[in-house]
């Protein structure tokens, strides 16, 4: 046998020829060629020649030739290696736990659970009052009044209507006109405050972006970065209005006609009954489907730098896989800001609901109402609207993180702000070219990911090359 110094013409091929003997043999026994029919030699404590026994071990545990066990550093008998027991497939469990997410702000930088989505939205509301709830009170406040000064105009056609109940017998029209008149102004006001949530969630939004890092955002800086896309959320308000209503207002019509011919027909009623509550809940359908399909495009136009068209395709294909789940976390969104909503404005409904009108101020009583009911929207809207825009955003958010690995580039960037390296801007990182499969401004891999090349400066929680290694 060679004493590792020479060439030893008895080292078969394939062995190192300073590689002792296998399993603590003693004595220069020939090598077996591997491949051949030949076995290492028997250990003397373990007559059938396999790796050594629990037994067969040197004083301390230690192996042989003076090595250390496998796993861990030398000590008594029973102790487990450092860093825990080994745990299935022969992965050590580690130590302390998996480290908890980054949540440098208002959320933790990983996919989001309801609670986190929930808690993320208080928690924005709270750590930004001045640009949340001010921002909010003013749009609101701003759309409620428009939609008053379009509804006043038609209260004295109404009041006058109602003064005198013989004038539906005279003249139909008269009534049905005054009402036709506030419900279309009424109809206004409401496309109107739906143009300006659509507008104040985009601002918010902007607000949200840096609330992600933890970075303050006053109503004047919420300003800057919105005033820009702001002709691109009145679009996007605009198409909006346009794709939910006109299919609303498209099958209303269809079954419209396919009711009148069936009367013509002298068809039995309870067909055309049918065909109508079809097409109605069909017009319904569509409209959650079309609401929830392009509930993400704000957060795009504003976070992304997007236009209207093609925020709107961006997110049909950010719901996509997830539309159910999308639409129950809207859905829940809307019951919760309605039941808030609702008891806010309580004490408005109370004190319109005592205004008894008489034949002289009629019209004066539904003025009074009328106001007193814009007022419970402005105060209830001042609170509701700042959340269920956080609620919006953060499933954006989430929606990032679970289709393009987004929460990994938000680990690397807030690793980089405490680390004191400069980076992009918070509202710069929510650009696409920062998502998995991009190319961003750092390189390297994900946390606890083995290394597959050189390893950059960025290499904290930022993606692999292939996204589909992360488990979603």
């Amino acid at each position: 046998m060679s004493d590792g110094h020479g060439f030893n013409p008895d080292t078969p091929p394939g062995w190192a020829s300073n590689q002792p003997p296998p399993y603590g043999g003693q004595g220069p026994e020939p090598w077996a060629t591997p491949g051949s029919g030949g076995t290492p030699p028997k250990s003397p404590g373990n007559p059938y020649g396999g790796a050594p026994g629990p037994y067969d071990r040197q004083p301390g545990g230690a192996g042989p030739h003076g090595q250390q066990p496998y796993g861990g550093a030398p000590g008594s008998y029973g102790q487990q290696p450092y860093g825990g027991a080994p745990g299935p497939y022969g992965y050590g469990a580690p130590a302390y736990g998996a480290p908890p997410a980054l949540k440098p702000g208002i959320i933790p930088l990983r996919p989001l659970a309801l609670g986190d989505i929930y808690n993320g939205a208080v928690q924005f509301i709270r750590s930004n009052p001045r640009a949340t709830l001010g921002l909010s009170a003013a749009v609101t406040a701003v759309s409620a009044i428009i939609g008053l000064l379009v509804q006043l105009p038609t209260l004295g056609m109404l009041a006058d209507a109602a003064a005198d109940p013989t004038a539906f017998t005279r003249d139909p029209s008269q009534l049905f006109g005054a009402f036709t008149t506030f419900f279309l102004g009424t109809l206004v006001g409401a496309v109107l405050q739906m143009i300006a949530i659509i507008v104040l969630s985009g601002m918010l939004t902007s607000v949200l972006g840096r609330s992600v890092f933890g970075e303050p955002v006053s109503v004047g800086q919420a300003w800057r970065l919105t005033a820009g896309r702001i002709l691109p959320l009145l679009g996007l308000a605009l198409l909006q209005v346009l794709m939910v209503f006109g299919l609303m207002i498209a099958l209303v019509a269809v079954a419209t006609v396919l009711i009148s011919v069936i009367i013509a027909a002298e068809a039995p009623v309870a067909l055309a009954v049918v065909v109508g509550l079809v097409l109605g809940l069909g017009s319904i359908a569509g409209a959650i489907f079309l609401y929830t399909k392009l509930s993400l495009a704000g957060p795009v136009i504003v976070l992304e730098r997007a236009g209207a068209f093609t925020a709107i395709g961006r997110s049909f294909r950010l719901v996509k896989g997830d539309f159910w789940r999308v639409f129950g976390i809207l859905l829940l969104t809307a019951i919760i800001a309605g039941l808030v909503g609702g008891a806010v404005s309580v004490p408005f409904s109370l004190t319109s609901g005592l205004i008894s009108p008489t034949d002289q101020d009629f019209e004066t009583a539904l003025t009074v109402s009328l106001i007193l009911s814009s007022l419970g929207a402005i105060v209830s809207g001042t609170i509701t609207n700042p959340f269920s825009a956080a609620v919006t955003a953060l499933l954006y958010t989430d929606r990032r993180m679970r289709a393009e690995a987004f929460d990994l580039v938000l680990q690397t960037a807030a690793t980089d702000r405490q680390r004191g390296v400069h980076g992009p801007a918070a509202e710069d990182l929510w650009h696409p070219s920062h998502a998995a499969g991009a190319q961003p401004y750092g390189y390297g891999y994900g946390y606890g990911q083995p290394p597959q090349g050189p390893q950059g400066p960025h290499g904290y929680g930022h993606p692999p090359q292939d996204p589909g290694a992360w488990p979603r």
